[in-house]
């Protein structure tokens, strides 16, 4: 059975979160420093130096293989800041509840909730210094954890999906959604509760990790380590 077609239970996805955490390539800590460390809501008030010590340092932990150098400081800075109107017009939803085709309103344009999330991912992409498709897909996770997950190109080649903007947003972002949804059916089958009850445990299973990080966690122990 494919990745694509394999379905997730919440068993499953704990087990491997389990495996996730005690894996030595894995980097866990690296997440949980630069979630406490970084200001990600606000990239663009760091100072360069800060860019380069903060947010590149935790992207090479994750072999994004980026220079630090403080061109592309500033070019991260620089797209954070043009991505504000359209990373606020995402800031409250999920990754389970995202819909495409929601209209919103930003900079006075009436844009789906897919080309607001494919004009963000674009702009991180076109950042240049080798900062592409896996690197953007971390920092807008970092920024918007409920929301973006992360993928590399393991992990697109088991689920089949074109590692492009395009694909991010319109193939891989809502098979995301099912497996997410997924996850959370099999616990309301298990445990005979509400959608909302199923959310509050899987959020309590690690606390301050989304169901987009725990899916991220899934992905890369099956599909980027293989094991």
């Amino acid at each position: 059975m494919s990745a694509r077609t394999r379905k997730i239970t919440y068993k499953e996805l704990f087990e491997t979160c389990g495996e996730f955490e005690s894996d030595e390539e894995a980097y866990d800590e690296a997440w949980v420093q630069a979630r406490k460390f970084v200001d990600w809501k606000n990239l663009h008030s760091l100072s360069p130096e800060e860019i380069e010590n903060r947010v590149i340092l935790f992207l090479n932990r994750w072999a994004c293989r980026l220079p630090k150098d403080a061109r592309l400081a500033m070019r991260i800075k620089d797209a954070y800041q043009q991505s504000i109107p359209f990373l606020n017009a995402l800031n409250n939803e999920t990754l389970q509840d995202f819909d495409l085709n929601r209209r919103k309103t930003v900079e006075e344009r009436e844009c789906t909730n897919a080309e607001i999330a494919l004009e963000v991912f674009r702009k991180f992409c076109a950042i240049g210094y080798n900062f592409r498709e896996v690197a953007a897909s971390k920092v807008l996770h970092m920024i918007n954890p409920c929301l973006f997950i992360m993928w590399d190109t393991s992990i697109c080649e088991a689920y089949g999906v074109k590692k492009s903007p395009s694909e991010y947003v319109y193939d891989f972002i809502p098979l995301m959604k099912l497996k997410a949804n997924e996850v959370l059916q099999s616990y309301m089958d298990a445990k005979k509760c509400t959608r909302q009850e199923a959310l509050n445990a899987i959020a309590n299973f690690k606390p301050g990790k989304t169901l987009a990080k725990l899916l991220d966690e899934y992905n890369y122990i099956k599909y980027t380590r293989g094991l």
